[in-house]
């Protein structure tokens, strides 16, 4: 067999030229040209919004961000030529970074030697806020030196690994300053946290006033510095707690219940003795001899008294039954107060309580026999209050105290009758003025007598069941209510509250 006859056997493509093998290769070159081009035009607008970003960073924080955010993006040619430039930039940020610190901190060294501690962050103690400032200060740029030291694209250059050596050395002086910062403050307040503990641990549970006669917890704030300080400092590991500042920690919760059932009971001796205050400035002592025995020796005892607790409980349980019986006498004289309160109405007023109407003489008697009893009957429960009032209190009757006590209530009475009985001649004075253009309040009639007229009542002064008869013994009436309660104050000298029993003119009170 022949080779053309053997090739006659072969497809016809093979026996074609390779012309579509040329042509499939020229279009990838361009298709891969076409493609780097579209990368590079990417990396170009990467590049932009980069520049655009790091321009509009206000600090070195945002700026890192902004680095960590394109992360690998920058070691890109066409970006990492962009970037080149700004990296000096951020190196100058950095100074300034620095430098800032560097005020921050002289400025805070001058607030301290001025104030003579150092200013802390709010409701943080001194020595733990202090220290918590100087780990803020030391991260302010601890934080950027280690950002730096993660842009590994960055050390290229001999610039920057003179940087990189450079901030190795300033790394290592600040860690050793703020250290050394940090091991000063709790050294200085170890030495001086034993003594100011014993010392304050030895003070007095109870304070009191001299002026006021108010009492006060005295919880120390200073103890409550040291168990602050050490709830913050318990996990610094700066150093071991002093002993004395680690004990007074362990016993927090049994402080903690110490002080607020100390200021439980402070706070209802207080009212006890502000309602005593109330009743008049002679009962002051007497308030201070009311309380509890106990509580004046809460005044000399430390918070570590032998058996304290039951101390405070025995306190507590006096207090509390102090607190109840003077509020009891409290609302007692509340009391009495509401029932002279309910004399002041007029006992005469005019019939049916209409404008035009005149006096109501023929009811005037039942009205006076209804405001006695209701005096009487108020008297009765006043005295009742007050001899409660002697019970609750524990008061000695002979003492001057009590009596000083009774002269209070005396007075409420007192008062209570005065107000009764100007409200009574009010009604009178302001029924029968004629410049208030109110009808007649009295009625006086004119008889013809042969050769004689007459009136009736008579308006002659002195006639018996005459007109000023008739008035006289409305105000004698009205009067004569104060002294229908026995005198409170029997130390007075006067039974009852009207000093003289005569007409109206002559009645005085005491």
């Amino acid at each position: 067999m022949s080779g053309s006859r053997n090739c006659s056997y072969l497809p016809s493509a093979i026996l074609q030229p390779h012309s579509s093998c040329f042509a499939f290769a020229q279009d990838f070159e361009q298709d891969a040209f076409g493609f780097q081009q579209k990368v590079e035009d990417i990396d170009r607008r990467l590049g932009t919004v980069f520049i655009q970003a790091f321009d509009d960073a206000s600090d070195l924080e945002h700026a890192f961000k902004l680095l960590d955010m394109f992360g690998s993006l920058l070691e890109r040619p066409v970006i990492a030529a962009d970037a080149a430039d700004k990296y000096s930039v951020l190196i100058s940020m950095f100074s300034r970074a620095l430098d800032h610190a560097r005020l921050i901190y002289s400025r805070h060294i001058q607030t301290e030697l001025k104030l003579g501690s150092p200013p802390v962050h709010k409701n943080m103690p001194p020595v733990a806020g202090a220290l918590c400032w100087a780990r803020e200060l030391r991260a302010r740029i601890q934080v950027p030196f280690d950002q730096f030291r993660r842009i590994p694209h960055l050390c290229v250059s001999v610039p920057a690994k003179l940087l990189y050596d450079h901030l190795d050395s300033f790394s290592l002086i600040n860690l050793i300053f703020f250290l050394w910062y940090q091991e000063k403050l709790y050294a200085d307040w170890s030495q001086t946290v034993s003594e100011k503990s014993q010392y304050n641990l030895t003070q007095p549970l109870i304070r009191r006033d001299p002026e006021t006669k108010l009492v006060t917890v005295n919880f120390d704030p200073q103890l409550v510095l040291v168990l602050r300080e050490v709830s913050y400092l318990s996990g610094s590991r700066l150093g071991a707690i002093p002993p004395p500042a680690a004990e007074i920690y362990s016993s927090k919760e049994s402080y903690r219940q110490l002080a607020a059932n100390l200021e439980l009971m402070v706070n209802r001796y207080n009212k006890v003795l502000k309602t005593v205050l109330e009743w008049g400035e002679g009962l002051t002592e007497g308030a201070q001899e009311l309380s509890p025995a106990a509580l004046k020796k809460s005044s000399q005892s430390s918070h570590f008294l032998p058996g304290v607790w039951d101390h405070i409980s025995m306190v507590m349980d006096d207090v509390h039954d102090l607190e109840q019986r003077i509020q009891k006498a409290k609302n007692n004289v509340e009391e009495i107060q509401t029932i002279v309160g309910s004399w002041a109405s007029p006992i005469f007023v005019r019939r049916d309580c209409r404008t035009e109407s005149l006096l109501s003489l023929e009811d005037c008697q039942d009205r006076l026999e209804q405001r006695y009893s209701l005096v009487r009957e108020s008297g009765q429960r006043i005295h009742l209050l007050v001899k409660e009032n002697q019970s609750l209190l524990l008061a000695d009757p002979a003492s001057d105290i009590w009596k000083a006590y009774v002269d209070y209530v005396d007075e409420i009475v007192l008062d209570g009758f005065f107000t009764a009985i100007e409200c009574s001649l009010k009604y009178l004075l302001e029924n029968t003025d004629p410049k208030a253009g109110l009808a007649p309040l009295f009625e006086v009639q004119l008889d013809l007598v042969i050769p004689d007229l007459i009136f009736q009542p008579s308006l002659d002064p002195g006639t018996k069941d005459g007109f000023y008869d008739m008035v006289e013994g409305l105000l004698n009436d009205i009067y004569r209510i104060s002294s229908l309660v026995p005198r409170l104050a029997e130390h007075s000298g006067f039974l009852h509250y009207q000093v003289r029993g005569c007409g109206a003119p002559s009645c005085w009170w005491q």
